[in-house]
C-alpha cells in the first residue's frame, strides 16, 4: 500500500467524499486494517437517530430505546 494511504488524516479526507454513503464507508471499514478506524469514525461520528446503535444491543433493549426516543420528542417541545 502506498505510504500516503497509511496516514489516518489522509484517509479521513478521502473518506469524507463518501460520508453520505454509509454502505461504502462500511465496505471501506472491512477492506483493510488501515481503512477500518477512519471509516468507522465517519460512520459513527454523526447519527441521525439511535437505530444503528440499538441494533448493536440485545433485543430486550429495543423497547427501552423506543421509550427513550418518545421522551426526547416530548422534551424538545
Amino acid at each position: 500500500m502506498h505510504r500516503a494511504l497509511e496516514n489516518q488524516e489522509n484517509l479521513l479526507n478521502i473518506f469524507e467524499w463518501e460520508r453520505s454513503d454509509t454502505s461504502t464507508l462500511a465496505s471501506l471499514a472491512r477492506t483493510c486494517r488501515a481503512f477500518k478506524e477512519p471509516a468507522l469514525d465517519l460512520l459513527w461520528g454523526e447519527l441521525c437517530n439511535l437505530s444503528p446503535l440499538a441494533r448493536c444491543l440485545p433485543d430486550a433493549s429495543h423497547r427501552l430505546l423506543s421509550e427513550m426516543s418518545q421522551l426526547k420528542v416530548l422534551c424538545d417541545t
